[in-house]
C-alpha cells in the first residue's frame, strides 16, 4: 500500500533529469534567502526602534507639556516687572525695579512697526507655522548634518518665547537636542491655546534689548526716550536688530562710532528683510534707511527720598499680597502719602537740630480718622527710626492709665496722693524727677504736672494687666511689662513712634481705634490691562466712649495750656487752633517725646541719638533736654506748618457730670489690682 507521504509532489522534481543523480541546491538561491532574512530583521528591529522612538518622543512631549501646563495655558506670561508707588494725589513717588528692568505693555502699546520689524528679520514664516517651523527645522537639520555638530538655529518666535519663559537660564544658550525638543514641545502646545498677536505680543515684552532693557516698552526708553508705541520705522527697525545680539550693539548713554555704525547696519539689514516681505513700501524703506541714527535716552527718573515712608508701604504690601507678588512687580501702588506734609517734616527737623553733633529725630502723622499715615521721618543710615526704633516713652505713657481709669468711670477730677512711692525694702522707690511731692492731686493736674506718683499709685490701683490691655487698645503693639514702672514708660517698656501716633489718634478720633496704614490701594498692570489686587478697607474698633476719650483729650489739653507743654510754647496761638498732647522724658534725658494731636491729625516726635544710650543734656546749651524742649519745637515747628489754612476745628466737650469723683488721696497701699 503506497502512503500518502509517497503520493506528495516532490517540490525539486523538476529540477533533476529522469532517472538521473539528484544535483545539490544552488548557492545563490541560499545567499538570496539568507540576505533577505537579515533585511527583514534589520527593518523589523528598524521599525521597532521606530516605534520605540515615537513613544519615548511621545511620552517626553507629554510630559514636558503636563509640567509646565499652568504657564502654558496663561494668556500672557507671568514676568517680572518694575512697579510704582505713588502718593495720595497720583504723583509718583518711587520706582522699583525689578530683578529685569521691564514694563510691560499690551499690543496697542507695541505701536504699528516694531512687531513688523521683528517678525520679519527673526521668523519670517511666523503666521503660517504651528509653533515649530518645519521647513526651518530641515534646513537647520541638514546644515548640522554637514558641519558635523549642532550649528543652525531654526527657532521661532514662539520657540524664543518657551525658552525665555521656561528653559533653566544656564541651558539657554547651549544647543542641545534636549533643549530644542522641550522648546519645540512648548511651542506646538502654546500655539494651540494662543493667536499670533498674543504669542508676538508676550515675546516682544519678555526679550532682552541691550542696555539693562527687558521688554520693548524700556527699551524704546532706554534707547529713544519715547514709548514703544511712538516708535518710528527706523527706530523700530533698530531695536528689532538688537534681538540677535544685544551686547553687540551701540550703548545709548555712550555710543562709540564704529559700534553705531554696526547699529545702522544692522538696522539696514531689518528694513531689507521688511521691504522684501513686503511689510513696508519700498518709499517708507528708502525714507527709514536715510535717516541717521541717533540714540536720545530718556533721563533717569528722579524721585524724592522717601525711603523711610516707602519701608511701611512694602512691610504692609508683603504681608497683603505675599512676598513673591511684590518681588515679581508690576504693581501700582497708591500710598497715604500727604507730599506736603512730608515735606514739612523733612524741613521742619533741620530747622530744631541743626548742629552736626546733634541729636537724630523721628516724626510720625497718622489720620485719626481713617488711620492713613500721612508722613514718616527718620532714619540712621539703613535703621528707620519712626518705624523701628523701640524706645521707652517716659511719661507719655500716662495717658493710656487715665483711658483706663475713664473706661472705669473714674472722673479725671479724681483726687489721688503724690508722694514717694516706696515698694518695700530690698525694691525700689519711685519719685518724681525733681522729688516733689504735692500732696492730693486731680488726675488732671496730675497729667499736667507730669507726676509720676500719682499715676504709679493709680496704675496700681487699677491693675497693671488691665492698663497694658488698654495700651494695647489704642495701639500698641510692642511687648509691655506689668511692672510699676510701665506707667512712666521705665522697666522694659519700649515703643516705636508709629505706635505713638497711632494711639493717640484713637483719642482724637472719639476713642475708636484705626489700624495704621500705608497702603490705599495696590492695581497689577500687566499688558496694559489693570485689575486692583487690593483695596484697603476702612474698618475702626471702639476702644473707648465718646465721652471717655473726650475727657482724655481735656486732661490733655490742660498739658497743653497749663502744664508741662506750656512752659515754652503757646500751641494754641503757635497753630492757630486747640491741640492736646503729652510731654514724655527718660533717665538722664536719653530719649524724649512730645505726642499731641489735633481733631484731624496726630504727629508723635521722638528726639535722641540712635545708639540709645547717650544723654541729651548739654544740646544747645538744655541741662533739661525733656519732651517739652526739642521735641516740641519739633512738633510745633512741623504741625505749624501743615495745619495753616486748615479750618480750626475743636474737640468735643465731655460730659463730666457721668464720671465718679473719687477720693483717693489717703490711698498709699500698693497692691496691684486693688481698685475696681
Amino acid at each position: 500500500m503506497t502512503s500518502a507521504f509517497h503520493t506528495r509532489k516532490d517540490p525539486f522534481a523538476t529540477r533533476r533529469k529522469r532517472g538521473g543523480p539528484r544535483r545539490a541546491p544552488s548557492r545563490r538561491g541560499s545567499f538570496l534567502g539568507k540576505t533577505g532574512r537579515f533585511f527583514r530583521g534589520v527593518f523589523n528591529l528598524a521599525l521597532i526602534l521606530c516605534v520605540l522612538a515615537l513613544a519615548v518622543l511621545g511620552g517626553s512631549y507629554l510630559y514636558i507639556v503636563q509640567t509646565h501646563r499652568a504657564g502654558l495655558s496663561e494668556r500672557y506670561p507671568d514676568l517680572i516687572e518694575n512697579s510704582y508707588v505713588y502718593d495720595r494725589n497720583g504723583e509718583t513717588i518711587a520706582e522699583i525695579r525689578g530683578a529685569e528692568n521691564r514694563v510691560t505693555v499690551g499690543r496697542e502699546g507695541l505701536g504699528e512697526y516694531l512687531p513688523l520689524a521683528v517678525v520679519a528679520i527673526e521668523d519670517r514664516r511666523f503666521a503660517d507655522h504651528v509653533g515649530v517651523d518645519f521647513e526651518g527645522l530641515a534646513r537647520a537639520a541638514w546644515t548640522d548634518l554637514r558641519a558635523g555638530r549642532v550649528e543652525e538655529g531654526g527657532s521661532t518666535i514662539t520657540e524664543q518665547l518657551m525658552k525665555n519663559l521656561f528653559v533653566p537660564e544656564e541651558e539657554r544658550y547651549r544647543t542641545s537636542f534636549a533643549r530644542r525638543f522641550m522648546q519645540a514641545s512648548l511651542a506646538f502646545d502654546y500655539e494651540r491655546g494662543h493667536s499670533k498677536e498674543e504669542i508676538l505680543t508676550g515675546y516682544l515684552n519678555t526679550v532682552y534689548f541691550g542696555a539693562g532693557s527687558y521688554g520693548a516698552q524700556t527699551a524704546a526708553q532706554a534707547y529713544f526716550g519715547k514709548s514703544a508705541s511712538e516708535l518710528d520705522l527706523s527706530e523700530a527697525a533698530t531695536l528689532a536688530g538688537f534681538l540677535h545680539a544685544p551686547s553687540t550693539y551701540a550703548d545709548p548713554n555712550a555710543p562709540e562710532p564704529s559700534a553705531l555704525r554696526r547699529a545702522e547696519l544692522r538696522r539696514d539689514e531689518v528694513l531689507r528683510a521688511m521691504r522684501e516681505e513686503g511689510l513696508v513700501t519700498e518709499r517708507e524703506y528708502l525714507r527709514a534707511r536715510g535717516t541717521p541714527l541717533a540714540f536720545s535716552p530718556a533721563p533717569p527718573p528722579e524721585f524724592p527720598d522717601y525711603g523711610t515712608f516707602l519701608d511701611g508701604v512694602l512691610r504692609e504690601a508683603r504681608a497683603e499680597l505675599g512676598e513673591e507678588t511684590v518681588e515679581r512687580g508690576g504693581l501700582s501702588i497708591t500710598t497715604t502719602l500727604d507730599a506736603e506734609m512730608q515735606a514739612a517734616a523733612e524741613e521742619s527737623v533741620p530747622e530744631v537740630l541743626y548742629e552736626p553733633d546733634d541729636p537724630s529725630a523721628a516724626v510720625v502723622s497718622v489720620e485719626p480718622q481713617s488711620g492713613a499715615v500721612r508722613a514718616v521721618v527718620g532714619r540712621d543710615g539703613s535703621f528707620n527710626l519712626a518705624l523701628d526704633a523701640r524706645r521707652q516713652p517716659g511719661s507719655a505713657f500716662k495717658p493710656f492709665v487715665l483711658a483706663e481709669a475713664l473706661r472705669r468711670n473714674i472722673s479725671p477730677e479724681s483726687l489721688y496722693l503724690s508722694r514717694e512711692v516706696d515698694f518695700g525694702e530690698g525694691e525700689y522707690k519711685i519719685n518724681n524727677y525733681d522729688l516733689s511731692e504735692r500732696g492730693a492731686m486731680s488726675l488732671t493736674e496730675a497729667l499736667a504736672e507730669s507726676d509720676n506718683t500719682v499715676f504709679v499709685r493709680l496704675g496700681m490701683y487699677l491693675g497693671m494687666d488691665r492698663v497694658v490691655r488698654m495700651a494695647r487698645s489704642l495701639g500698641i503693639e510692642s511687648p509691655l511689662s506689668t511692672a510699676p514702672a510701665t506707667v512712666i514708660g521705665g522697666s522694659t517698656t519700649a515703643v516705636s513712634p508709629l505706635e505713638m501716633a497711632s494711639s493717640y489718634a484713637t483719642f482724637a478720633a472719639g476713642g475708636v481705634h484705626r489700624e495704621p496704614y500705608f497702603v490705599e490701594r495696590v492695581e497689577l498692570l500687566e499688558f496694559g490691562e489693570r485689575s486692583t489686587v487690593h483695596d484697603h478697607a476702612p474698618s475702626g474698633r471702639r476702644v473707648l466712649g465718646g465721652d471717655e476719650a473726650a475727657a482724655a483729650t481735656l486732661a490733655l489739653r490742660e498739658v497743653v495750656t497749663e502744664g508741662t507743654a506750656s512752659r515754652f510754647h503757646d500751641l494754641d496761638r503757635e497753630l492757630g487752633r486747640q491741640s492736646a498732647g503729652k510731654t514724655g522724658t527718660t533717665d538722664a534725658y536719653v530719649d524724649a517725646w512730645y505726642v499731641g494731636y489735633t481733631p484731624t491729625l496726630s504727629t508723635a516726635v521722638w528726639v535722641g541719638y540712635p545708639d540709645g544710650n547717650r544723654s541729651m543734656a548739654g544740646v544747645h546749651g538744655l541741662q533739661e533736654a525733656g519732651g517739652e524742649t526739642l521735641p516740641l519745637d519739633l512738633w510745633a515747628e512741623y504741625m505749624s506748618r501743615v495745619t495753616a489754612g486748615e479750618p480750626g476745628l475743636e474737640f468735643s466737650e465731655p460730659d463730666l457730670a457721668r464720671f465718679l469723683f473719687r477720693d483717693e488721696s489717703d490711698y498709699d497701699v500698693v497692691d496691684a489690682g486693688s481698685g475696681y
